[in-house]
C-alpha cells in the first residue's frame, strides 16, 4: 500500500496548489488508498470442491479536489477526482476536472470550518494491527483462518452426522462465505486550517451454512479491527454449522401478526438498512423521512436508545475524523424513544442553519436551537465494499450504530416477556417497500428462524416461507423488549458496523410465502 506519508505530503503540496490559483474561495484536497482482500470459502461435503478459493485482493487509490470559486459574477462549486495516482499531477488533472464539471450551488456555504480546538485530539481509536502487513503474509493469515472456519463447521457437524449415519455425500453439507480484510488510508488538507490524516483496518467474517437435503440453513458472522481482538475463526465456522444443524425439521407457520424476537442479524437490516435512513439529516432536507416534522417528540417505545458512536474503543466502525475533517464523536439520535438527533455532514448541517425557516418546518424546531443535535459528525467518503475512497464524495453514514435500552434484558427473559411467538434469526431482501417517508417494510426470512412456545425456543421454521410486511416507523412503537448483549453485525464488506441485541416487539404482521411448492 502507498504510505500515508505519501498521501499527507500530496495533500499539503496539492493545497498550495490549488490555492495560487485565481479566483479560489475555498478549497480542499483529498487523497485516499484501500487495499481489500477477501478469502472465498466454497466447501461441500458432496460434491467435489477446492474449500477455499485462492485469496484475491483489489487495491484503489485516487485524488479529489473540491474548489469554491469565483468566475466572472459567478461562484461556482467543482469535485474533480483523478483515480489510481497520488501525485501532484494527479491534483493538477482533478483540479482541471473539478474547474470544468463545476456548477451554481446556492445552497453550499463552503467547507468546514472547525473550531479552534477542534484538531488537539490526535490519538486514533483503531490499532492498526494488520495495517503493514504485507501481500503474501495476509494471504497465508487469510487462508488460516478460513481453513479454522472449515475445520469448526466439520466439527460442529460430527456429532449430528454420527446421530443420524449419514455419510459426508447424504450430508449434503455446504459451507458459504467470505472473509475479509479492508486497510484504508487517507489524508486532507483544506483552505479553513485543516490538514489531517488517518489509517485503520477492519477484519470481517459472513458465512451461510446449509443442509440441502434436508432444506435447512444457518449463518454467523464477526466484525474486529484485528483478527487478534477476540475473534475466532474457529467458532464462527462451527456456530454456522450449527444454526444448520439446527434448523433440520423446520415447519411452515401461518401468515398473521406475532409477537417477535428479532436477533442480531435481523435486527440489523431492521435498524441499519431501514429505519437509519430516517435519521440521516439529508432525508430530512428532502422531506423524505418518517420523523420529519417529529424532534424531540416521542416516536418510539421508551425501551429504546439508538446512536452512533465512531468513537466507541475496540469498534470496528470506529473513526477519529470524517472525510471532511471534522472529529468524531457521539451522536445521539434515539433516546428513550425520543427523537433528539441526527446523522448529518457539514454541507447538509450547514445548508439546514442558512435556510433555518424551511429547515424549522422539516425540523419541527429551528436547527440553530438544536445544533448539538446536527453535529456534521458523519461525513465519509465510504464505498460500497469496503473503504474511504476519493471517488465517492462525502456522504452521510454511520459508523458503530448502537441499539441499547436502559432496561436491558437477558435472552432467556426476553423469551419468557414474549410467551409464545416467533424468533426471527436472519432477514434478507429488505426494502422500504412503499418510499423511504412511507415506512412500509418487506423482508424475507430466510435461515435461523424458530417458534417461541411458552418462553422457549422450540422447532424450527422452514426458510423463505414467511415475509414481513409491516411499518418501520409502527414497530419501533411496539418494542417490548431489548438484549443487554450487542453483536457487531455486518450486511456486506461495509465499515459502517450495527452492535445489535436482540429485539422484541408485539404485532408485527408476516405473510406466508411459496405456499404449495
Amino acid at each position: 500500500m502507498i504510505e500515508l506519508s505519501k498521501l499527507k505530503k500530496v495533500t499539503k503540496d496539492g493545497l498550495k496548489y490549488v490555492k495560487s490559483e485565481s479566483g479560489i474561495i475555498e478549497a480542499l484536497v483529498y487523497a485516499s488508498v484501500n487495499h481489500r482482500t477477501v478469502g472465498r470459502i466454497v466447501y461441500t461435503t458432496h460434491l467435489p470442491c477446492n474449500g477455499l478459493e485462492e485469496p484475491k485482493s483489489e487495491e484503489d487509490c485516487g485524488i479529489a479536489v473540491e474548489i469554491w470559486f469565483k468566475k466572472g459574477n459567478k461562484k461556482l462549486v467543482g469535485f474533480g477526482h483523478e483515480p489510481n495516482e497520488i501525485s501532484l499531477d494527479g491534483v493538477k488533472r482533478a483540479l482541471a476536472k473539478a474547474k470544468r464539471d463545476a456548477v451554481e450551488d446556492p445552497d453550499f456555504n463552503g467547507f468546514l470550518k472547525p473550531d479552534k480546538n477542534d484538531h488537539s485530539i490526535k490519538e486514533t481509536f483503531n490499532t492498526n494491527k494488520l495495517m503493514d502487513v504485507d501481500f503474501q503474509k495476509e494471504a497465508e493469515l487469510l487462508a488460516k483462518l478460513s481453513w479454522e472456519v472449515i475445520e469448526g463447521s466439520i466439527d460442529g457437524l460430527e456429532q449430528y452426522a454420527k446421530q443420524k449415519n449419514l455419510s459426508p455425500k447424504d450430508l449434503g453439507f455446504i459451507l458459504n462465505g467470505d472473509n475479509f480484510i479492508i486497510r484504508e488510508r487517507m489524508a486532507l488538507a483544506s483552505t479553513n486550517w485543516i490538514e489531517d490524516s488517518e489509517e485503520s483496518t477492519v477484519f470481517l467474517s459472513f458465512l451461510t451454512a446449509m443442509l440441502e437435503k434436508r432444506n435447512a440453513k444457518g449463518s454467523a458472522w464477526g466484525s474486529r479491527i484485528a483478527v487478534d481482538d477476540g475473534f475466532s475463526a474457529y467458532e464462527i465456522g462451527k456456530k454456522a454449522a450449527l444454526a444448520a444443524v439446527n434448523a433440520v425439521g423446520g415447519k411452515r407457520i401461518v401468515g398473521r401478526k406475532y409477537k417477535v424476537v428479532f436477533g442480531p442479524q435481523a435486527v440489523t437490516e431492521l435498524f441499519g438498512n431501514l429505519l437509519l435512513p430516517n435519521l440521516n439529516l439529508g432525508m430530512m432536507d428532502f422531506g423524505a423521512s418518517i420523523f420529519t416534522a417529529k424532534y424531540g417528540q416521542n416516536v418510539a417505545s421508551p425501551l429504546l436508545t439508538v446512536y452512533d458512536d465512531a468513537t466507541l474503543p475496540g469498534g470496528a466502525g470506529s473513526k477519529r475524523i470524517t472525510c471532511e475533517g471534522c472529529l468524531t464523536g457521539k451522536t445521539k439520535l434515539i433516546e428513550r424513544g425520543k427523537l433528539v438527533g441526527f446523522l448529518s455532514d457539514f454541507r447538509t448541517t450547514s445548508k439546514m442553519l442558512n435556510k433555518s425557516k424551511e429547515s424549522a418546518v422539516k425540523l419541527g424546531v429551528d436547527p440553530h436551537e438544536i445544533r448539538h443535535a446536527i453535529n456534521p459528525r458523519n461525513g465519509f467518503r465510504f464505498s460500497e465494499g469496503g473503504g474511504r475512497v476519493a471517488a465517492a464524495g462525502v456522504g452521510i453514514h454511520a459508523t458503530n450504530l448502537v441499539i441499547e435500552s436502559h432496561r436491558p434484558m437477558t435472552e432467556g427473559e426476553i423469551l419468557s416477556k414474549v410467551g409464545d411467538g416467533i424468533y426471527i434469526g436472519r432477514l434478507w431482501y429488505t426494502y422500504p417497500v412503499g418510499g423511504i417517508s412511507s415506512g412500509i417494510i418487506s423482508g424475507t426470512a430466510i435461515a435461523d428462524n424458530y417458534v417461541i412456545r411458552n418462553g422457549k425456543l422450540a422447532e424450527p421454521i422452514l426458510p423463505n416461507t414467511l415475509r414481513i410486511e409491516d411499518n418501520i416507523g409502527e414497530m419501533i412503537k411496539r418494542i417490548i423488549g431489548i438484549g443487554n448483549n450487542q453483536v457487531p453485525t455486518i450486511l456486506w464488506a461495509s465499515d459502517e458496523i450495527t452492535h445489535a441485541p436482540w429485539v422484541a416487539m408485539d404485532g408485527v404482521n408476516f405473510v406466508e410465502i411459496n405456499k404449495g411448492e
